[in-house]
């Protein structure tokens, strides 16, 4: 689009290469001129300025070949209506010779939104398909600054992409949305001004989805908004539950239990390895010295029965594990292995329970 003319100046106005984007086959018109020459029947038509809008492709062989071309002019006059009759007439010959293809269609379009800044209603009208499907030609089209006419703004009702709909912008409204920085603050770190900012957030604050809130509702939708919204949060409360047991777990397997274990299996292995200081029958013989039924003296006897007791305690301290082996309670070492115990703790008590209050029945 650069080099693109304008097909609608009187000096350089040549519509032909503004609708077609590739180049067609000329053999044939070229071979009926050379043998018939310019029909008069069928002139090339040409504007009050002179600029040609239907039989380019002959004109431009005929100069080749020498032929004088026949042409017929029309007045249209000055504006974008007279322009839109202008490019009517150019694209109803081009369209009965060769359909305009899609890439003619953005080709032309995208020439008259960038330098002559026509809306897309215009440019639908005059190109005769619908505001939808020009505007999807222009979704990725910017018009640059060189095509752009000095002094004039926008067109009107334009919905193609521009500099206020970029990433930049995006990004940096939805910075502003969030808290995160400030108009100043976006427009220093963007580049952008603040009216394309504003437009920005704009935008942003449409495609938000409004907040709602209970007032805004009827009775019967009230209801169904405070049911909503305790099943949410009975769902949010089972996934909180479930996270938590599925975290205790892995932290007890993981963590705990391990560390739990190995400590466990030092304090066995320290047990198993215990020195006493004499033997069973010497503890016994001790012991026995000890027993409190040997004392008649009521005073005396209290104090026996206190160092018997004493001395019972003293066997793990005084014996080696083999004179005195210890009863090791199998202790959970998994989640799973946790859990079991529990549950057969909790079945041995509600069993005790039940069979004390058997014998008060049958007492």
């Amino acid at each position: 689009m650069n080099d693109l003319r304008d097909p609608f100046n009187p000096k350089t106005g040549e519509f032909r290469e503004n609708i077609r984007v590739a180049s067609q086959d000329d053999s044939e018109l070229r071979e009926s001129l050379k043998r018939f020459g310019w029909y008069k029947q069928f002139p090339a038509i040409a504007d009050e300025n002179g600029v040609i809008l239907v039989g380019h492709r002959r004109m431009k062989i005929a100069k080749e070949l020498g032929i004088e071309p026949v042409i017929q002019a029309f007045t249209f006059g000055k504006g974008d209506a007279a322009d839109a009759e202008r490019l009517k007439i150019a694209l109803a010959s081009n369209i009965g010779g060769a359909p305009m293809t899609k890439e003619d269609r953005k080709h032309m379009a995208e020439y008259l939104y960038g330098s002559r800044e026509w809306t897309m209603e215009r440019i639908a009208e005059a190109l005769n398909t619908t505001h939808k499907t020009i505007s999807k030609d222009l979704s990725e089209f910017v018009p640059s600054v060189q095509n752009k006419p000095k002094g004039k703004g926008r067109p009107k009702g334009s919905t193609a992409r521009r500099k206020n709909t970029t990433v930049d912008a995006e990004r940096a409204a939805l910075a502003i949305l969030d808290g995160s920085k400030t108009y100043p603050e976006a427009e220093q770190e963007s580049g952008l001004s603040n009216t394309v900012l504003r437009a920005a957030v704009a935008r942003e604050e449409g495609r938000r989805e409004p907040t709602v809130t209970p007032d805004m509702l009827s009775m019967t939708a009230q209801q169904k908004f405070d049911t909503a919204i305790r099943q949410a949060k009975r769902k949010l409360e089972i996934e909180i539950e479930t996270k938590c047991r599925e975290d205790l777990q892995r932290w007890l397997n993981e963590v705990t239990l391990p560390q739990y274990a190995k400590e466990l299996g030092v304090l066995e292995r320290s047990i198993r390895e215990r020195k006493g200081i004499m033997d069973r029958i010497t503890y016994r013989k001790i012991l026995a010295c000890l027993h409190p039924d040997r004392v008649i003296d009521p005073a005396l006897k209290k104090r026996y029965e206190e160092a018997f007791r004493l001395f019972t305690e003293l066997e793990k301290r005084v014996l080696d594990e083999k004179e005195s082996p210890t009863q090791f309670r199998k202790m959970p070492r998994t989640y799973e292995e946790l859990m079991a115990m529990k549950a057969k703790v909790q079945a041995e008590r509600r069993a005790k329970r039940a069979g004390k209050s058997n014998v008060g029945v049958r007492g």
